[in-house]
């Protein structure tokens, strides 16, 4: 029990040691977080620490927590592989992380790191080759690689994605390392997983020093992103059982609060048109702030459903009964959406877009023309309807087959989703599609994308299809006036242009 107390304290002792200095190389080399009045709102430049903090911290906790009791490995002593596999993931996580850091890397770019590191761990004794379901193995036989790589990805942007508030991605880190400890231990499980999720939860205390609201240090990407690889193959590492299938329950109930989050945001991004990788304030804990929710007690309700997971977790390790971890993550699940907190949105999303699929599948395709629109507010208390209305008038005039309208202003809470289909019998190689995208003094405050079956000349439509949106235009100019008193003056100004962009055209 002395090395797991002494791996706590090292974690915690070096990050507060080491977090300043590692501040002053970061501002050296410019790897630093600037504010920029529409995404990130924060009002001084803040150096991204977190990664060579964490690493640092890590490996001086772990080498004590030998040191102190050099057998505590001894069952594990053929697992060095392990170890030194993830050391190579780490390094080039780290890598990847700092320079998306310093320069800015593509959505695709930071994925084929992420991925890279994934794969550095599959031979390391944590490929799922079959999985438990309430104590039934599962062959996954051609797809265990894959699995593996999907698992560890999926826990990299877990905690990549939850950063968006001081102190949350720390907080959330520690109770999830934690409660992988406390399960590891009761479970008698590995030595190696419970010393390095040891030494991260006393590394994560020592960085939320700096990290706590309001923090004086991000973690940055090269810092949550580490988190979550070290997290997700100790928590595959600690739950292989002797016949080596792995029990998926009790670390998806840890995981399941920032899982949750990436699935709500993969939903609400796909369903309103948009990449995955972009970027909105429709997160959990953006969501939590909206209802109030800001500093250390927005740190204390999502830490504290983090543990509610956590503890369904660990109560099931004690009873060996996984129906606690399933108990617990419905629970910890229902609370968000019933009090319309987080999720309720999406799933109305999800609702309706399910809805329309059935109907579609049961019901005969008809003759002429068949009109349905829906709209919805993700975020906001804005009158983005009379713009809706102004682009559905000047849908119905030009007879559009498709439109939809996309609002997202971080910087002013707002994000509204509308689309409108005229579902006259036109196939898919016949239409025009085209992109307009919202844009006020530089910033795209959204888009306008329209489809429209082929006629007359390609010139000759967009002519008219301008015309027809001057209305829409000028509601646009209206609606931002009472807007430039929630944001920046310097930044939204009311000189908002539709800017015609086609996205690709065919007939």
């Amino acid at each position: 029990m002395s090395f797991m107390v002494l791996t706590l304290v090292v974690g915690f002792s070096v990050a507060v040691l080491a977090a300043p200095a590692v501040g002053v190389l970061c501002k050296h080399l410019q790897i630093v977080d600037r504010p920029d009045g529409h995404r990130k709102l924060h009002s001084t430049i803040v150096p991204l620490t977190g990664g060579p903090t964490l690493l640092i911290s890590i490996v001086c906790a772990v080498a004590a927590g030998i040191a102190w009791q050099p057998d505590a490995l001894a069952a594990t002593r053929g697992d060095a592989w392990f170890l030194l596999c993830l050391s190579l993931a780490t390094a080039v996580l780290i890598t990847v992380g700092m320079l998306d850091d310093r320069f800015g890397l593509r959505g695709r770019q930071k994925l084929a790191g992420q991925i890279l590191a994934a794969a550095i761990m599959v031979p390391s004794g944590i490929e799922i080759r079959s999985v438990t379901v309430f104590g039934e193995p599962v062959s996954l036989g051609v797809f265990s690689v894959f699995f593996t790589v999907f698992w560890i990805v999926g826990a990299i942007n877990a905690l990549n994605l939850i950063d968006g508030v001081d102190g949350l991605a720390s907080t959330t880190g520690i109770v999830l390392s934690l409660s992988i400890a406390a399960v590891t231990f009761l479970q008698q499980g590995r030595n190696d997983g419970l010393l390095i999720s040891l030494a991260l939860a006393g590394a994560l205390c020592g960085f939320l020093v700096y990290n706590f609201p309001p923090a004086r240090m991000f973690l940055g990407d090269s810092g949550s992103m580490l988190i979550g690889l070290v997290l997700g193959s100790i928590a595959l590492k600690c739950s292989v059982k002797q016949y080596t299938a792995v029990a998926l329950i009790m670390p998806t109930a840890i995981w399941a609060i920032p899982i949750f989050d990436v699935a709500m945001a993969i939903v609400r991004r796909r369903l309103t048109g948009r990449s995955i990788y972009a970027t909105d304030r429709g997160h959990l804990h953006h969501c939590l702030q909206r209802r109030g929710h800001t500093g250390a007690r927005l740190l204390l309700v999502v830490g504290t459903l983090c543990a509610i997971t956590g503890m369904g977790a660990i109560a099931s390790a004690f009873f060996e009964n996984e129906i606690y971890a399933i108990a617990s993550v419905i629970t910890a699940v229902s609370l968000l959406v019933v009090s319309r907190s987080f999720g309720h949105t999406e799933m109305t999303l999800m609702a309706k877009r399910f809805r329309r699929i059935t109907v579609s599948m049961f019901t005969r395709r008809r003759h002429g023309d068949t009109m349905h629109h829906e709209q919805i507010r993700l975020q906001g208390h804005h009158e983005w309807a009379l713009l809706w209305d102004a682009l559905m008038h000047a849908s119905v005039t030009q007879g559009l087959h498709f439109v939809e309208l996309t609002i997202n202003m971080p910087s002013a809470g707002e994000f509204y989703h509308a689309t409108y289909r005229n579902s006259h019998n036109v196939d898919a190689h016949e239409l025009w599609r085209c992109e307009l995208p919202l844009i006020v003094d530089n910033f795209v405050i959204g888009h306008i994308r329209v489809e429209d079956s082929a006629r007359g000349q390609f010139t000759e439509w967009l002519a008219e299809l301008s015309r027809n949106l001057e209305p829409v235009q000028t509601t646009l100019h209206t609606l931002l006036v009472p807007l430039r008193r929630k944001s920046n003056p310097a930044q939204l100004t009311p000189s908002a242009t539709l800017s015609l962009m086609p996205e690709r055209v065919g007939t």
